[in-house]
C-alpha cells in the first residue's frame, strides 16, 4: 500500500523543477530568435538602402563628355613616345557642345603628327557619338610650326567638327579615318600635314 500512496513522476519535485528548467530554456531561446531575426531585418533593410544610396552615386559620379574625352586623349594622343609625354589637353562641354584642344609642344614629323591627330579623333568622335547628350564635337590640335624665317609658333593644324546628325550616320566599325575630310561636317589640315 505504500507504493500506492507514491506520487506518479509527473508530480514529483525533481520532474517539476526539470519541466521548469526545459521552459525557461525554450521560452529564452524564442526570445533570443526573435532579437535575432529582428538584427537581421534590419541589417538587410540597412544593406538595401545603402544598395540604393550607390546605385544613386554611380549615376551621379557619371563622368561629363569634356572629361570623358580629355581622359581619352591623355591616353591615346602620339605616335612616338615623345608626342605622348609632351602635349596638353584642354576640354568644354557646355549645352550639348563639346570641344577639345590637343596642343602638342614637340613633334617629330608632320606624318605622325598627321597619324596621331587622325587615330585620336577616331576615338574621340566614336566616344561622342556613344555620349547622347552631345550634339556637336569639336577636335582641334595645335603644334609649333616654323616658318622660313625660324620663328616658331604654335598654330592649328588639325580642325575637325561633326554634328549629332553626321555622329549616327558614321558606323565607326568600318570607317576609315583618311575619309574624316569627307564626312566632318567641317575638315581643315594645315598645309604642313597635307604636304603641299
Amino acid at each position: 500500500m505504500a507504493e500506492n500512496s507514491k506520487d506518479p513522476f509527473y508530480q514529483q519535485w525533481w520532474f517539476i523543477i526539470l519541466i521548469i528548467i526545459l521552459a525557461i530554456g525554450i521560452i529564452e531561446n524564442v526570445f533570443d530568435d526573435s532579437d535575432h531575426a529582428r538584427v537581421e531585418r534590419a541589417n538587410a533593410i540597412t544593406s538595401a538602402f545603402q544598395e540604393e544610396a550607390v546605385n544613386e552615386e554611380t549615376v551621379e559620379i557619371k563622368p561629363a563628355p569634356d572629361e570623358i574625352a580629355a581622359n581619352l586623349i591623355k591616353k591615346r594622343f602620339g605616335s612616338t613616345k615623345e608626342e605622348k609625354e609632351n602635349k596638353q589637353v584642354s576640354a568644354e562641354y557646355e549645352s550639348g557642345v563639346v570641344e577639345v584642344i590637343i596642343k602638342a609642344t614637340k613633334v617629330s614629323t608632320a606624318k605622325t603628327l598627321k597619324r596621331a591627330s587622325l587615330n585620336t579623333a577616331f576615338d574621340y568622335m566614336k566616344s561622342m557619338k556613344d555620349h547622347p547628350n552631345v550634339t556637336q564635337a569639336t577636335f582641334i590640335v595645335q603644334a609649333p610650326l616654323t616658318d622660313p624665317f625660324g620663328n616658331v609658333e604654335t598654330e592649328d593644324v588639325m580642325i575637325i567638327l561633326m554634328s549629332r546628325e553626321t555622329l549616327d550616320k558614321i558606323n565607326f566599325q568600318h570607317f576609315k579615318k583618311s575619309n574624316f575630310n569627307t564626312v566632318a561636317d567641317s575638315y581643315w589640315e594645315h598645309p604642313t600635314l597635307t604636304g603641299k
